[in-house]
């Protein structure tokens, strides 16, 4: 898997428990897959994202969750630091280039609103989907949504996620306040 993949990560803060404290302790601290989907399903987070309740993600409900993980403030902007940030978890900072805000910043206020970010999007990010889009049908199940999350912070590919690779999922599921973030953002990029 490539750095890519991390894309699937929608709102990973900067500061919280890892996903085995975020799961609770029945859950152990070095988590296998199944462990991990079990803890990640009960969260509420991918029900959260699936906007139009029909068990599937779009490219538009997906995108519209990384917008709000790239908003770390949650004022529904992203900043310059912003996107380096998200930036650099998703794509990796070696390929970040400073000038690339001012490219899908089409209004030049210094802030990335949902149609800028949804041009970036549809230009970085779209072409990730056929990696995590295993079955290839246009949209992304809890179970291929929750393997890329795994693959991505599985660094090592060990398929054991140990203490340190669950630091990737910092700040992670809770369903209800990101089912407020996504309504409030509503749609980044519209799907083709």
């Amino acid at each position: 898997m490539t750095k890519l993949m991390t894309a699937l990560v929608a709102t990973a803060a900067l500061s919280a428990p890892a996903a085995a404290q975020v799961f609770g302790p029945t859950y152990g601290t070095d988590l296998d897959y199944d462990t991990f989907n079990t803890g990640f399903g009960e969260t509420g987070y991918y029900t959260a994202l699936d906007r139009d309740e029909d068990g599937l993600l779009s490219q538009s409900e997906y995108s519209t969750g990384l917008y709000a993980d790239f908003d770390r403030d949650n004022d529904r902007l992203i900043s310059a630091d912003e996107f380096e940030m998200g930036y650099g978890r998703y794509m990796g900072t070696d390929t970040y280039d400073a000038s690339m805000f001012d490219t899908y910043d089409a209004d030049g206020d210094g802030m990335l609103m949902q149609s800028e970010f949804g041009t970036f999007y549809g230009e970085g990010y779209a072409d990730t989907w056929a990696t995590i889009d295993a079955d290839a049908d246009g949209f992304l199940s809890t179970d291929e949504y929750s393997t890329g999350l795994y693959n991505a912070a599985d660094l090592d590919r060990d398929q054991v996620l140990t203490v340190e690779e669950e630091g990737f999922f910092e700040g992670w599921f809770d369903g209800d306040d990101i089912t407020v973030e996504v309504q409030e953002i509503g749609d980044v990029y519209t799907d083709i």
